[in-house]
């Protein structure tokens, strides 16, 4: 500290955001999770006597620029982040100097570890040498085994990037959650696609083409959904959820009729996207519990699903 009080401190810990901060194109378009940690000199002795909030720093507000700047900001450095955290933070001037730890998990191939960036900085540095240099950064590894590479997603006439963000090696699949979109339908789409495993880990998929419709982009995500099943190979149950009734309905109660009549429908007509459903069906079974939920109704992994799908559906506009 540069200055003579006795400052106090405050801790903020482990604040979470989801932002698109990164050097990635993985990060940019689906993003990850931050957490930060950060500690506030401050000198609330007044507080400590008179019990006034006007004495300390609302914290209420410090947490809320933090996660304002995660989910608003797109740099490409984490760095440039965690400066922008110091700094917001040092624009209460009850704060004389702060220390910032940013964390994330990034979608490094066949690397589970965390990177952290943290900082230091105090007013007088802010207002004298805001150029200067003074961040550190640790690569913390953990020993988790390497995660296997993700399948890609291909058919004859759509190519799909996949993006994988967490994964785990061993543990079963016990949910899913697909979801699609379209611009304009047809147009650019996009899907996405949201795996949960039963130690807690989360996959996630997504992918776009520039030509589509919103129903070919549901059917694809509950493609690739599972196509990634499939090469985990496990007998139990899985739970898939769909914001589609198309999809739902055509999966478990049209898709046997239209089989039977030559894959036309009763009016013998043909069946609208044919070469989709010639996909899903082969890797549907009995294992696999269809569920619809209604879209845009608060379902945290259904608008997660729904994210994933808009940014790749914005990639290809």
């Amino acid at each position: 500290m540069t200055t003579n009080k006795n400052y106090n401190k405050i801790y903020l810990k482990g604040v979470r955001a989801y932002g698109y901060v990164g050097y990635l194109p993985e990060e940019n378009v689906l993003g990850q999770w931050f957490e930060v940690d950060a500690t506030l000199w401050v000198d609330f002795e007044e507080a400590t006597h008179n019990d006034e909030i006007e004495d300390t720093v609302n914290y209420i507000s410090c947490i809320q620029k933090i996660e304002n700047l995660i989910q608003t900001q797109k740099f490409k450095l984490i760095e440039r982040l965690v400066g922008a955290i110091a700094d917001s933070l040092l624009e209460d001037l009850k704060i004389a100097q702060v220390e910032v730890r940013v964390n994330k998990h990034p979608p490094i191939p066949n690397f589970q570890g965390s990177v952290a960036v943290e900082i230091l900085r105090s007013r007088d540095h802010q207002s004298s040498t805001r150029a200067a240099k003074t961040i550190q950064t640790k690569l913390e590894t953990t020993a988790i085994p390497s995660k296997p590479k993700a399948e890609s997603v291909l058919e004859a006439k759509v190519t799909n990037q996949q993006s994988p963000i967490t994964s785990s090696a061993e543990s079963k699949i016990i949910s899913i959650h697909t979801d699609g979109a379209c611009s304009k339908n047809p147009g650019p789409g996009g899907w996405g696609v949201v795996i949960h495993f039963s130690d807690g880990s989360i996959k996630e998929l997504g992918g776009g083409i520039r030509e589509t419709t919103n129903n070919q982009m549901e059917l694809q995500g509950a493609i690739a959904a599972l196509e990634f099943l499939a090469t985990h190979k496990q007998s139990t149950p899985v739970d898939l959820y769909t914001d589609s009734k198309y999809v739902l309905d055509g999966i478990t109660k049209w898709i046997k009729g239209w089989k039977k009549n030559g894959w036309k429908t009763k009016d013998n007509k043909p069946v609208k996207n044919q070469e989709f459903w010639q996909q899903l069906d082969p890797l549907n079974s009995s294992n696999i519990r269809w569920h619809w939920v209604e879209g845009h109704s608060g379902d945290p992994d259904n608008e997660r699903c729904d994210a994933i799908a808009r940014s790749y559906t914005a990639k290809y506009m």
